[in-house]
């Protein structure tokens, strides 16, 4: 299949226009069967050699719900998709050639809940640095993605995947990419290399080699409905993410927390609902939480509970488990078991990153039941935010990489 690359399209990392590119004649490319367009491309970042908006056209891809305390905050970010609550049929791709590239296979990175691109591969809130460095240093071409709903549904972030890894291809000429996804991240990821999204024109097709994942609930979780404490935490410090309960005792006085909850009829987290999973037959939901986890009222809040909230996910968690991602796919996994945030406990009630149970990023049986596919399972003393930003996962992906070429140059001919 042959793509109409102007002048415009050629990568060039010395670009530095600060207006975008507009690119119609992609919109009408000898690819006439595309299922997406390439809208726009940056050469501004402060991070990336370019980014484009790529505006997919498959039916399933709709504007989601926002709220004041989800928005993107990040200003390059924004200017990009041209607004603070962009469309889920738009998507941002980022990115950044190696100076020296020494490895073949570009790798693509996919963020979790409440991020984008540049919190989670390039610098976090406290400058620390992302993978995206290291990754460059090792000689990769590396893409990224920015989904325009950070907590948004799942199908749809997958079919902008397929959009995603298809403009990949075009770009460099390459039939295989590795994928580093984590924590949400990999759901959408699961549902595209299982082959789930073909009703929608996004097919898989054999792209991705080789899938790390980074502290991703590959059996679910349920911390949203386990602790009482954190939903107070969200109201007051305005964070990004869901509520489990629908009114909540608050300074004295009952309030409305519909709007913020993780319930279709909040509707601002609808691929949170989709990551639940019941783990109270392995580790017990404590007295003071029963309440919140199963539904009821009580002195402190009203909860429809983690039943009624699967139930609007759709069981997705449930059908994942029956679909394994194609077995040609090379797997590697890295839990962490630290769960401190700026020595404030998340999740205890079993071994955890503060947020996922080390046994749910851990579990393989519905991803990847292959017989050999699986290379690594390794556990870091670290938090889930320290799987994007620590030397030591830095170092644990580019381990992956190693390990694979070197079983590909000793493989027995």
């Amino acid at each position: 299949m042959e793509f109409e690359q102007l002048e415009s399209d050629i990568l060039t990392p010395d670009m530095t226009e600060n207006e975008p590119i507009l690119l119609p004649s992609l919109m009408t490319s000898t690819q006439t069967n595309l299922p997406y367009q390439v809208m726009e491309r940056y050469h501004d970042s402060k991070y990336w050699g370019w980014t484009e908006r790529i505006r997919g056209h498959q039916d399933r891809l709709t504007q989601e719900k926002f709220i004041l305390e989800i928005e993107c905050k990040d200003e390059e970010i924004v200017r990009y998709f041209g607004s603070s609550q962009p469309a889920s049929y738009d998507v941002l791709l980022h990115y950044l050639p190696a100076s020296k590239k020494l490895h073949q296979n570009p790798v693509l990175l996919v963020h979790g809940a409440a991020h984008h691109a540049n919190l989670s591969w390039c610098e976090s809130l406290h400058q620390e640095k992302g993978l995206l460095y290291s990754l460059l240093s090792s000689g990769r071409d590396v893409f990224a993605v920015s989904f325009a709903h950070s907590h948004g549904d799942n199908w749809q972030q997958a079919i902008q995947l397929s959009n995603i890894i298809r403009r990949i291809k075009e770009v460099v000429q390459t039939d295989k990419i590795d994928l580093i996804a984590h924590s949400k991240g990999g759901v959408p990821a699961w549902i595209y290399l299982a082959g789930l999204c073909s009703p929608w024109d996004a097919q898989y097709q054999g792209e991705v080699e080789r899938y790390m994942m980074l502290g991703t609930p590959n059996r679910g979780l349920d911390f949203p409905f386990r602790h009482i404490f954190p939903n107070w935490s969200v109201i007051q410090m305005g964070i990004s993410a869901p509520i489990a309960c629908d009114s909540i005792l608050y300074y004295g006085r009952y309030i409305d927390t519909t709007k913020r909850s993780i319930y279709r009829d909040g509707g601002a987290f609808p691929g949170s609902c989709q990551l639940l999973y019941r783990w109270d037959d392995k580790y017990p939901v404590q007295m003071q939480s029963k309440t919140l986890y199963y539904g009821g009222q009580n002195i402190f809040l009203h909860s429809r509970g983690i039943d009624a909230a699967i139930r609007e996910g759709d069981h997705l968690m449930e059908k994942l488990l029956s679909s394994p991602i194609d077995s040609q796919i090379e797997v590697h996994i890295l839990a962490g078991n630290q769960p401190y945030f700026n020595g404030i406990r998340g999740e205890q009630d079993a071994e955890s990153d503060g947020l996922v149970f080390v046994d749910s990023v851990l579990f393989t049986d519905g991803i990847a039941p292959s017989p050999n596919q699986v290379k690594r399972k390794d556990v870091l003393p670290l938090n889930h935010l320290e799987l994007l930003y620590h030397p030591d996962a830095h170092q644990w992906v580019l381990d992956g990489f190693s390990l694979s070429y070197s079983n590909l140059v000793n493989e027995p001919v």
